[in-house]
């Protein structure tokens, strides 16, 4: 039996949680591995309490944005094997749960989830995929890795890759920048992408400015690249 904390980054999410509470706690109520699931919260509004649900978890943030509240979920996390996903409905825990087995049995640091390779499946605004595309298209020019999706919080990694430093990202470009450094540190590391099937937004609204992530993106491919050389 393996152990696996599920962190979640949630701001204003609270239907989205009542949503996917049920779904997570179905998969791994029949899984032979431990979990524990970490909600990050942006609001102390957002705590729920249901006593059906075991190893649960509701955390108030420190700070309000997304690279703060997952490294906070990771630092308050007890297990060694580390799961992320989405509040809003766009992951499906079963999908990362599916992949599991493989994960471990080759011994893997990182496992990302890709919404662009081989059989995977985008339900997202096609505007918003073609920026998304274009992003990570420019990204991975820069980066050591192969890959097609550099922005999807859904993952499955090894806790010991998320080392005791500063990150330079405060919102969602940290998902680039936490597999950058980790190669920084570890050239051997072991890295798959596996394809996925995304989904469109549950409830509420997104908080993604598709535009501005760009440049911060964009700016931390250039950041990176300067302090490296």
């Amino acid at each position: 039996m393996n152990s696996f904390s599920i962190i979640i980054p949630a701001l204003n999410e609270k239907t989205n949680i009542k949503n996917l509470l049920p779904e997570i706690f179905r998969v791994i109520n029949e899984s032979p591995h431990k979990f524990e699931v970490l909600f990050i919260l942006g609001n102390k509004e957002e705590f729920i309490t249901n006593e059906t649900y075991k190893d649960l978890h509701f955390i108030n943030r420190k700070h309000k944005n997304f690279a703060s509240a997952l490294l906070q979920g990771i630092k308050c996390s007890n297990f060694n094997y580390i799961i992320t996903m989405d509040c809003d409905g766009s992951h499906s825990f079963s999908e990362a749960y599916k992949h599991l087995n493989y994960f471990l049995n080759n011994n893997l640091d990182i496992m990302t989830f890709s919404r662009y390779k081989d059989s995977a499946k985008n339900n997202e605004k096609y505007f918003n995929v073609l920026l998304s595309r274009f992003l990570n298209r420019a990204i991975g020019i820069f980066s050591p890795f192969k890959l097609s999706d550099y922005t999807n919080n859904l993952r499955i990694f090894k806790k010991s890759i998320i080392y005791n430093e500063s990150y330079i990202s405060k919102h969602f470009e940290f998902l680039y920048e936490v597999l950058i450094k980790a190669h920084t540190r570890n050239p051997q590391l072991k890295v798959e992408e596996v394809p996925t099937v995304h989904l469109k937004r549950k409830s509420g609204v997104s908080k993604k400015n598709h535009f501005y992530y760009i440049v911060k993106y964009l700016y931390l491919v250039i950041k990176l690249k300067i302090n490296k050389e």
